[in-house]
This record gives C-alpha cells, structure tokens and sequence, in this order.
C-alpha cells in the first residue's frame, strides 16, 4: 500500500489523497487478490469539526482456489475469476474528540454512501459512531479513565458479491470470536461450510479503559461487543451475539 494524503492543498481547506495498493488474501474459502487504487478530495469546515469527502476507488478483484466443488455455493462460483470494481462515494464526518490515537473525550461519526458498478453493480452505505466520556482524571490530567460506545450500521445492495459483503469475528468486529466466525455461512454436505458473510451489518461496543501505570504506557480494558451480521437487510434478526472480555493495552509512545 502506497499513500499520499495533503490535508491543505495549496494552504486552503481543500484535501487531497492519493492511494495504490495490491493485495494477496488467503481466505479460508477462497484466494483474493487485489489490485487498485484510489483518489479523494474534500473540504473541512474546521470551526463546526464537519469534513466532506468525494472518492473514487478502482480495484480487479481475482477469486480463486474456492474451498468448495463448483455448484455448491453460487455466490462464490459467480465471482471466481477476475471482477471490475468501481466505486464512487461520498462520506461526511463529524469529529469532536480531544485526539485521533487516544481519545478520551467528544465524539467522532461518519456516512459513507457509495455507488459500485462494474461487474457486480450495488450501492453501499456504512454509519459509525463513536462516543468518549472522561469519568476521572488526576490532577495533572493524567491518569484518564476513559468509557466509550461504539455502533456501526452498514447495508449494501442484494447483488453485493461475496467479497464485498459484510463480516463479523475478531478484532475490530466481535472480539471473542475466530476471524469471520461470527459471519452467516452457507451449509452442504456433511457438515460442511462457507463464511458468506452478509449485506446488513450492526456491531457495537462498550468498553472502559483505566491506567495501570503511572506513565500510562499500560492500560487494562474491559469490554462487551454486541451485535449481529444478517445475510439480508430486515427488520427481524435470526442471530444476535454478546462477546464479554478483559484486555491490556500498551501505548509506545514513538508509536
């Protein structure tokens, strides 16, 4: 992955990034390779903390070594093989917190709406937010114990490929679980399965976060994550998950 970001083009509140990237991804149930890039441009109202962004992303997405004989899965056998992407979308941003890498204070959310066509053509559209409340400090504003919540929303189109489609397990998602683990599957045979993942997506989190140190390198954390990936976008939810867990945290900070 190659990346250029220009917050202040040309010293105005125009922005600019540029991005190129190629992938190779073992996947449990299929090879993906990708390669593509992207450009952005956007404007920041700094006084009201609101940023706008216009972006295009190009990818050739290549599907092969599926886990599966042909005709056992069909969205898997549709896309095996080499798939355009093209994605043009528009993402707002509101964000508030004291910092980007430690937030212990405000809140940060963003819309992303996005139009694919290609081979595959479907919209897409992803909502988070994340909120902090600073519960005590010491007097030399050291010492944060932090809570914080987290949900984010995503829905994409019914002809959404398997690639594209939503998952759940893992960090970043629902810790507790393996790596896609918590993704709706495709049954056959003998108990056999394949993680096809989902178009409707609501994971959220609640997690508070206290020193261990007096420098504050170490935290420890204790959390709950929640929610569900469903493999439609409905009103009613088959599968509901809840991922209780400790953790430690280390800050570098060179890092």
């Amino acid at each position: 992955l190659v990346s250029f970001q220009e917050p202040y083009l040309w010293d105005t509140r125009v922005s600019l990034g540029l991005s190129g990237s190629y992938y190779e991804r073992r996947f449990r149930d299929w090879d993906e390779e990708r390669l593509g890039g992207r450009i952005s441009t956007g404007y920041q109202w700094v006084e009201h903390d609101l940023a706008a962004t216009l972006s295009y992303r190009g990818e050739n997405v290549r599907i092969t070594n599926p886990s599966v004989p042909p005709m056992t899965v069909p969205e898997l056998d549709r896309t095996l093989g080499n798939n355009s992407l093209h994605g043009f979308g528009i993402t707002l941003i509101n964000d508030t917190r004291d910092s980007a890498f430690f937030p212990t204070e405000g809140h940060y959310f963003s819309a992303n709406v996005e139009q694919v066509i290609g081979t595959f053509d479907y919209p897409r559209a992803i909502l988070d937010f994340q909120e902090y409340a600073l519960v005590r400090e010491r007097p030399d504003h050291s010492g944060r114990h932090v809570l914080s919540a987290r949900t984010r929303l995503g829905f994409t189109g019914s002809n959404t490929p398997i690639y594209e489609n939503f998952y759940a397990g893992g960090f970043s998602t629902l810790r507790g679980f393996d790596f896609r683990g918590a993704s709706p599957v495709r049954l056959f045979g003998a108990g056999g399965q394949v993680e096809v993942g989902g178009e409707f997506m609501w994971i959220n989190s609640l997690e508070y976060l206290f020193p261990l140190t007096a420098d504050d390198m170490i935290h420890g954390v204790v959390f709950v994550d929640f929610g569900t990936v469903e493999e439609s976008v409905k009103l009613d939810i088959d599968t509901f998950r809840v991922s209780p867990g400790v953790g430690l945290r280390i800050t570098v900070p060179a890092m």
